[in-house]
């Protein structure tokens, strides 16, 4: 049996791979994509590399700010979360190396990626590990300027949104589906991981 430090450092990992494997099939599906995604796509786009550069890149700047933030060094385990976020979407967007055009395959590729990605996030939070630099800029804005997290959230991924908007990312009905049903999903999966996860460990002790 796995002990709780072993099997935290398990989800973290496992989560994140499972993640980015939802999120690339959602991008595959060219249903449409979450704000922050959507708008990776559009600088691959618009400027060259790949879509896990952005998402690396992004993440190093959002890094950078919210130690500014907070007159403190940057969070080096939120920084390894981005890399290995990056560098997975990178990796199973060349193994999935496919385009559905007819809408079943399509609609099936999205919802099968929904589920992973939400399912990988459920997973990832078990570890308590780190936040991603946006979520933790988040955070930080609530905290800066007493507002609630609702608030914070919007601001940022309405910023995300609007740009991905302008520069013409790939949104569309998924975007929709995923911001909306995004929240309640992970919040459904997470007791039932956590009670997968843990509940051997809370038995033995």
């Amino acid at each position: 049996m796995m002990d709780k430090p072993l099997t935290r450092s398990c989800s973290y990992i496992c989560g994140l791979i499972i993640k980015s494997l939802g999120i690339s099939m959602i991008l595959r599906s060219e249903l449409g994509a979450d704000a922050w995604n959507g708008f990776f796509v559009a600088m691959s786009e618009w400027f060259g590399f790949t879509v896990g550069s952005w998402v690396i890149t992004c993440g190093v700047l959002i890094t950078l700010l919210n130690a500014h933030l907070l007159k403190r060094g940057p969070n080096f385990l939120s920084l390894l979360t981005i890399f290995i976020l990056g560098f997975c979407i990178d990796f199973w967007l060349s193994v999935l190396d496919f385009h559905p055009t007819q809408l079943l395959w399509k609609v099936l590729t999205f919802w099968g990626g929904f589920l992973l990605a939400t399912t990988g996030i459920s997973i990832y939070v078990q570890s308590k590990y780190a936040l991603t630099p946006a979520d933790h800029l988040m955070y930080i804005l609530t905290q800066r300027y007493a507002i609630s997290l609702t608030a914070s959230k919007t601001v940022i991924d309405g910023s995300v949104l609007l740009l991905a908007l302008l520069m013409q990312g790939p949104l569309g009905l998924g975007t929709v589906i995923y911001t909306f049903l995004c929240g309640p999903i992970i919040q459904f999966f997470i007791p039932k991981v956590e009670r997968l996860l843990f509940t051997h460990i809370r038995t033995r002790s």
